[in-house]
């Protein structure tokens, strides 16, 4: 076995979702919130066709998703909601909002969401480079408690020395904050910080354009963007770090792929 590279003072930062764990059934997620909220909505004296839930739940979910995206706004639970119950004209009583935000906050455990190949092999390797490891996820209608509560269970929390959840921050990926957060929690700079995750706009773009460096994680294998370090599974991730860690010329020279 070859020695591992050493990345002591460096902070590699990974995203979540599409990086170390897969949604797992998107539709079953959606059937039961639909499900549930139909059920609550009714309980509460708001009976509304199921039909129009569905509608109201999806349509929100595409606005907030694509607003954290473009943007890196993070709504509160409190305007996830907002956005499912205008739409359908239900004056919520603080008491209903409670029972919808359990249901709001759990649904994407009905998907049964579980860890990519390969996810634990990469995260013991790195833990083996000295660097610091660092989980930055944005989060919707899960709530970082449900977060950790679901690290927990799949048994990847203890490879990170820290986590950072939108949730929590206030903002979300790309906004420069988030990555900056990274940096000063670590007590270094975002030149001395590499983000990994599978998404251009939010983790890779997101990452560049505040001052770090980053690694693009594409298991479709899809070509890679000039100049931006790509995998395409997890078990390349120590060597792609490796090389983002050298020094820029370095890098430039060596000619990512």
């Amino acid at each position: 076995m070859t020695n591992p590279p050493d990345l002591s003072g460096w902070t590699i930062s990974l995203d979540l979702w599409g990086t170390l764990i897969v949604h797992g059934d998107r539709a079953a997620v959606t059937d039961w919130r639909v499900a549930e909220f139909t059920r609550v909505l009714d309980a509460f004296g708001h009976a509304r066709p199921g039909a129009q839930i569905r509608h109201a739940v999806t349509a929100a979910d595409r606005t907030a998703l694509h607003r954290q995206r473009h943007d890196g706004v993070q709504p509160t639970v409190g305007e996830l909601l907002a956005g499912v119950l205008d739409p359908l004209a239900v004056q919520a009583t603080a008491e209903l909002l409670s029972v919808l935000e359990v249901v709001h906050t759990h649904a994407s455990l009905r998907g049964c969401p579980r860890p990519i190949d390969g996810a634990q092999g990469a995260l013991r390797a790195l833990v083996r480079t000295g660097a610091r490891l660092v989980l930055t996820s944005n989060t919707l209608s899960t709530s970082p408690q449900v977060h950790q509560q679901l690290l927990d269970d799949l048994e990847l929390s203890p490879f990170f020395a820290d986590m950072l959840f939108s949730g929590e921050l206030g903002v979300a990926k790309p906004r420069p904050e988030v990555f900056a957060t990274v940096a000063e929690r670590a007590h270094s700079t975002p030149e001395k910080v590499v983000h990994v995750g599978d998404d251009w706009l939010t983790d890779v773009r997101g990452a560049l354009d505040a001052g770090c460096r980053a690694v693009h994680y594409q298991p479709t294998g899809r070509p890679a963007r000039p100049g931006v370090l790509a995998i395409t599974a997890l078990d390349q991730l120590v060597d792609a770090l490796s090389a983002a860690c050298l020094p820029t010329g370095a890098l430039s020279s060596s000619g990512p792929r």
